[in-house]
């Protein structure tokens, strides 16, 4: 089911408790498929705004309160567009969420914007955007099947690790190598003064 049994409170207004909305939700098979790439999060991110603060509300407010962000800056605002749209959906929409293509976007948008600034707050790192959003194939363009990605990335990951291994043993070797004693001249052999023969 996409749309829950609409409920009302007692002035005649659409309203829902967040987390009652979110315990009557479910992850079905969709007809047709999922559109986007990756596992979907939609479900778990949402049960983890109940866990911490209650609401994807509070969740924003806990997240600019701890993760060091200016009040200005631009992520903190679309953070709170994306919370207010999850929490208006379950709570006055009254939507199954997860099973909504549009709100699964809506929580990888929010999780982006949590990693990015995560691994650094003062130059967030949005590299792995395409990623996470689901379109991965799209930055590129490329037609490499997975298959044969995964391959290569293990094959090099492979040879990383074989060079990582070879540098190891020449520092080894060289580390074990008989050194001079110190002040003695290097490249004569013991006894040798270098002195011309008579």
């Amino acid at each position: 089911a996409r749309v829950f049994p609409v409920k009302f409170d007692a002035h005649g207004e659409r309203v829902r408790l967040f987390a009652e909305s979110v315990a009557h939700m479910t992850q079905d098979e969709l007809p047709g498929g999922f559109p986007l790439e990756g596992p979907r999060t939609c479900l778990q991110v949402l049960k983890g705004m109940v866990r911490v603060g209650g609401s994807p509300e509070m969740s924003n407010l806990e997240w600019r309160r701890t993760s060091r962000i200016p009040d200005g800056d631009r992520a903190v605002y679309e953070d709170e567009v994306i919370c207010l749209s999850l929490q208006f959906l379950a709570t006055v929409d009254q939507v199954n969420l997860p099973n909504l293509v549009g709100a699964e976007l809506l929580c990888r948008r929010h999780q982006l914007i949590r990693e990015a600034y995560r691994l650094s707050p003062s130059a967030p790192d949005y590299s792995a955007s395409d990623w996470l959003m689901g379109w991965g194939r799209r930055r590129t363009g490329q037609t490499v099947q997975p298959t044969l990605a995964a391959y290569v990335a293990e094959q090099l990951k492979h040879e990383a690790s074989i060079a990582k291994e070879s540098r190891k043993a020449r520092e080894e070797k060289m580390l074990k190598a008989p050194r001079a004693p110190k002040g003695s001249p290097q490249g004569l052999s013991k006894g040798d003064t270098g002195a011309g023969s008579s």
